[in-house]
């Protein structure tokens, strides 16, 4: 038995599970509690789920506390499979996370098994798997996706005799048919999506789907899949390394120093040193002027231009507002937020219309309307705060914003106007990446992450976007809008705290002066819905639409991001849970960037307008010669290398068909 202090080291959080109840669910809920301290640990969620069972929502006397009731017992079986430790003390239920739930793959494993497995037992999930592993006739020949597993003898086969391993090439994902087993291309990339251990959800707005495959196999196996979705709108070591923060621009104008660590000896201790930071400056104080006059020179201009632009796209006819306004007034702010906020109440069951849309007309609805009003209000703000510096240099201006709490608002909404542009069209995130076993023994992974990077994918991606209307800029400036549609940038986060293998020491060089790397920026804890269940979610819905008196939260652009974020974070505060310290999912993730282009960060900052990729996007034979480069480096750099330092062959005897196949789960 561990020391007071010991249990509490490994304590990361501890909070009171109260949900805010009427006094009959109330007691109803102080009695499972009750029960619950005389039960053992594992049998805890059998109570709940009793419990939940006796709830009969439709013949309640009151629909929304009968719902309050029983979301909060749904989420408790979703924290419980999260890792969450649950306590009795003094008739309260206390929750608990501790440290070794968090670091261990298995654990983390374990956590997202629920509603991985909750998929399973989906009628449609389980035909479609039943579908696709059931035999068919496809061009004479007997086919399933068994097909489409990469046969580890034939690799075993190559290897031994000295030829070519595998051929990968890469293939978008679109409804069309698979020419060797008949399959969709849809459909093979979802049935390997679901050997994944994190549950599978499809994603809304921009995304590309890839499969990667063998051609010197029958059938031409898939070696792995991947998929692009759109980038995360906040993300703070991501923003702070492009320089899209307030302590970027600080970090820029400040004089440089390097830190070292030095021992020094300690007086009087008989030689004993102690090791030491000491930070010392690395230019002068002309070197620092002239570098952060430079910089300030380059970046004030554009904070403003952003905020013009950002005004600009924004329909204005109806919010008493004139675009060539130089100083606008505390009155027009007041009355734009009091707007946002009436407009705000009216906000429910909103609807696009999504075939033959008239933006003006939906510039003006309701819901458009509360986010122009509030668009417009805080770059009203921001340009009062900028155009009061008159008769200073860029430096002098600069200098003065970041010294004062309304400056730093000022270019932190610059800075969100142009980086709502930029994430929008030119930035994704790999969602889905890996490699389909046998191929990941010999390092599949790794190819996979590459090829997320090629300049296939991103020809694709470009080509796919260029003429896409953007829905949300469209509805707020009440005309057409299409977005430069040049991918620069990709992130991704690792799923376990110690990274991700396959993103580990990727660096292949483009070209003499351009290098594609996997670089980590940091460590995120995060925020996320993935442990929340289907049955939590709809109960939600219910909830907060009985409440709304109408949808206020829907998959409807302009809305806000996230609508499942946004629903259970809204559904945990109707319950009285606070919804921040059960979003957080405590699994530290390392943050992962990749540049696409050799000047990615100046074109994001808004510093150059074209795009420099070092090779020709519009040029097929070029696109598909520098893919092939990587594909190239990779069996060159990582397969050989696998080859001859592990025993792969042993490894690959030892992979069984089985063990992939969905319906044996």
């Amino acid at each position: 038995m561990g020391s007071a202090s010991n249990i509490k080291e490994h304590t990361v959080a501890s909070e009171i599970y109260a949900p805010a109840l009427n006094d009959q669910y109330n007691n109803r809920f102080l009695g499972l509690i009750q029960q619950m301290s005389h039960t053992l640990p594992t049998n805890r969620t059998a109570l709940i789920k009793r419990e939940l069972s006796e709830i009969d929502i439709e013949t309640a006397e009151d629909r929304i506390e009968a719902l309050k009731y029983a979301a909060s017992l749904n989420v408790l079986i979703d924290l419980f499979f999260q890792g969450w430790i649950f306590e009795v003390e003094n008739g309260t239920l206390i929750l608990k996370m501790e440290i070794e739930n968090l670091d261990d793959k298995q654990k983390l494993r374990y956590r997202l098994s629920a509603e991985r497995n909750a998929q399973f037992k989906s009628e449609s999930t389980v035909a479609f798997i039943q579908k696709m592993e059931a035999i068919k006739e496809y061009q004479g020949v007997k086919i399933s996706i068994r097909n489409l597993i990469g046969d580890s003898n034939i690799l075993i086969r190559n290897i031994q005799n000295n030829e070519p391993v595998c051929e990968p090439y890469i293939q978008l994902v679109t409804n069309d048919r698979d020419q060797y087993t008949g399959y969709k291309l849809s459909d093979i990339w979802r049935y390997f999506r679901y050997t994944w251990s994190i549950p599978y959800k499809t994603m809304p707005g921009r995304n590309l789907f890839y499969l990667v495959r063998d051609r010197l196999q029958p059938c031409h196996p898939i070696i792995g899949i991947f998929a692009l979705g759109n980038s995360v709108l906040n993300l703070t070591v991501r923003d702070d390394d492009i320089g899209w923060t307030v302590e970027a621009i600080k970090k820029n104008m400040a004089i440089k120093t390097e830190e070292t660590i030095c021992e020094q000896i300690i007086s009087g201790t008989d030689g004993k040193k102690i090791r030491t930071k000491v930070c010392r400056q690395i230019e002068s104080k002309n070197e620092h002027l002239a570098r952060a006059s430079q910089y300030a020179d380059d970046l004030y201009p554009l904070l403003l231009d952003s905020i013009e632009e950002a005004i600009s796209e924004i329909y204005l006819k109806d919010l008493g507002y004139h675009r060539n306004t130089k100083h606008p007034k505390q009155e027009t702010i007041d009355g734009l937020l009091a707007m946002a906020a009436e407009y705000a109440e009216l906000s429910i069951n909103n609807r696009n219309n999504e075939e033959s849309p008239r933006w003006d007309q939906e510039a003006q609805s309701n819901l458009f309307k509360r986010k122009r009003a509030a668009e417009l209000a805080k770059l009203l703000i921001a340009k009062r705060v900028l155009s009061s510096l008159k008769g200073k240099t860029n430096y002098d201006c600069l200098k003065e914003l970041l010294s004062t709490e309304s400056g730093r608002k000022a270019i932190n909404t610059a800075l969100i106007a142009n980086r709502k542009r930029k994430i929008g069209s030119n930035m994704m995130d790999i969602i889905v990446c890996g490699s389909i076993p046998p191929y990941n023994e010999i390092l599949g992974g790794k190819l996979i992450s590459m090829l997320a990077c090629s300049p296939t994918v991103i020809r694709d991606y470009t080509y796919k976007y260029q003429n896409q209307v953007s829905e949300i800029a469209s509805r707020m400036k009440g005309k057409r809008v299409i977005r430069d549609s040049h991918l620069v940038y990709l992130g991704t986060t690792s799923l376990y705290a110690m990274g991700s293998s396959q993103y580990n020491r990727i660096k292949v060089p483009m070209s003499e002066d351009f290098t594609l790397e996997f670089r980590k920026m940091g460590i995120t804890e995060g925020y996320g819905t993935v442990f929340f269940s289907k049955d939590t979610t709809s109960l939600f819905s219910k909830l907060l639409e009985e409440q709304d008196g109408g949808k206020k939260i829907g998959h409807v652009f302009g809305e806000g991001t996230s609508p499942r974020f946004r629903m259970i974070s809204r559904g945990l505060s109707c319950i009285g849970i606070r919804a921040d310290a059960f979003l957080k999912h405590y699994s530290p993730r390392i943050v992962y960037s990749i540049d696409l282009a050799r000047n990615t960060n100046s074109f994001l900052l808004g510093l150059e307008d074209t795009v420099d990729y070092g090779y020709d996007l519009d040029n097929p034979a070029e696109v598909t010669r520098k893919t092939q480069e990587l594909i190239d480096f990779w069996y060159d750099r990582w397969l050989t290398m696998r080859l001859a330092s592990v025993d792969i062959v042993q490894r690959l005897s030892n992979f069984n068909i089985e063990t992939i196949l969905l319906g044996n789960i």
